[in-house]
């Protein structure tokens, strides 16, 4: 599925690009950059900030143009999956139980894979009012497969190895008022949050204050130590707490709950996780590159006004 107004902006954003590559170009690929920029730009729609697009775009346009593999690589992502939000080290795909439920099961069952060894599948599921699963027909009945109408799924896949690392929910979506509950993402057990799990909430949160929402929430577990940290991390702030919320496996739950408005996210939570993700060289070139395409839109809208205005006149001059 092609974002709305795709061609035009795919258009308007190879021009610019044309103007302004972000890096060196290719031998042999002189328009690489630029169709990067395009396609990610186009791909992010007319509904979000156009803020949103300038950054998004120039980091997917240097990640694409790296070399002759990644841009064919981007390439052919792009083609076959428009829709995907891509980071540096993972991407979020719409969560679709043909692509993803033999993956999430195994990487969600506490066996051994790949690498990594066995573990207690209650370190995933013990603060979740479902799993473990003894089979995937199990899980794809369940609520990480099953949405309601206000809910949303998406897979969080590691960029490198398109291996699955697990699946982040979105809950409680309220258009009218403009806020929407962020899950904790449900992934294979760590020590410590992960640079994956971090760029994942951040992804999902870009995209959710871009589309204009308001106020993004976060609920967890008093008890779950784990998950208390994520928030705090993210640059979510505690705004209370909730005794007997909820009845999780039979057993009493209390909860804490975070929130984080899109006055901190532009303010200086969206620069802080930036630069913890991608350093702070690379948050500073970004902070300049949307505010250079700012700058350069306003004095675009400026001139048009100006000229539809003496145009008015004119006509009204000959009348």
């Amino acid at each position: 599925v092609i974002s709305e107004g795709y061609e035009e902006n795919y258009k308007n954003a190879y021009r610019r690009c044309q103007d302004k590559p972000g890096g060196p170009i290719l031998g042999g690929q002189p328009s690489h950059r630029h169709e990067a920029y395009a396609r990610a730009f186009a791909g992010c729609g007319n509904r979000t900030a156009l803020t949103y697009r300038w950054s998004y775009a120039r980091m997917y346009e240097s990640m694409a143009g790296k070399s002759y593999e990644t841009d064919k690589h981007f390439k052919a992502h792009f083609e076959n999956r428009p829709c995907d939000i891509v980071g540096r080290t993972c991407r979020l795909e719409p969560l679709d139980a043909d692509c993803h439920l033999k993956d999430m099961f195994e990487i969600t069952s506490g066996v051994a894979l790949n690498e990594h060894k066995a573990y207690n599948p209650e370190e995933v599921w013990g603060f979740l009012d479902c799993g473990p699963f003894k089979k995937p027909q199990s899980m794809l009945e369940s609520e990480v497969f099953q949405l309601e109408s206000n809910q949303a799924g998406f897979a969080i896949v590691e960029s490198i190895t398109d291996r699955l690392l697990g699946v982040i929910h979105l809950t409680k979506d309220d258009p009218k008022n403009l806020n929407v509950q962020m899950e904790l993402p449900i992934m294979k057990p760590s020590s410590d949050v992960t640079v994956e799990q971090m760029e994942a909430c951040f992804l999902m949160l870009d995209r959710l204050f871009a589309h204009g929402y308001r106020r993004v929430q976060m609920c967890v577990d008093t008890q779950d130590v784990r998950g208390k940290r994520l928030p705090g991390r993210l640059g979510f702030t505690q705004e209370g707490q909730i005794p007997k919320h909820m009845i999780v496996k039979e057993a009493n739950r209390d909860s804490l709950i975070y929130g984080m408005l899109n006055s901190d996210w532009d303010k200086g939570a969206r620069a802080f996780l930036y630069k913890k993700l991608h350093g702070v060289a690379a948050q500073k070139v970004d902070a300049a590159i949307v505010a250079k395409e700012e700058a350069v839109h306003n004095q675009a809208q400026q001139l048009k006004e100006k000229k539809e205005a003496e145009a008015k006149q004119n006509d009204k001059k000959k009348a």
